[in-house]
């Protein structure tokens, strides 16, 4: 979903401007609807990012965590002084 966010945020903002801009026209109401669907679509997107996003830092952290514990655990410590 997240390819889609900035078609969705054009097509947002050419709909409001059409619908909310005044003017009296056949396919008003319809223009005003697809800008609420649209709407709804980028914010949709927008969530999506930032969960996806959220899941993959938190991912990568505990790839890091587990990567440190097992480089810790296979040292070898000697005392050859």
């Amino acid at each position: 979903m997240k390819k889609y966010t900035l078609h969705l945020l054009i097509l947002t903002v050419l709909t409001a401007i059409l619908g909310f801009s005044g003017f009296e026209f056949i396919g008003d109401s319809v223009v005003r609807f697809a800008c609420l669907l649209s709407g709804i679509g980028l914010f949709i997107s927008c969530l999506d990012a930032v969960i996806i996003s959220r899941r993959n830092r938190k991912l990568k952290k505990q790839v890091e965590t587990e990567k440190v514990k097992s480089n810790h655990g296979s040292r070898k410590f000697s005392n050859n002084q």
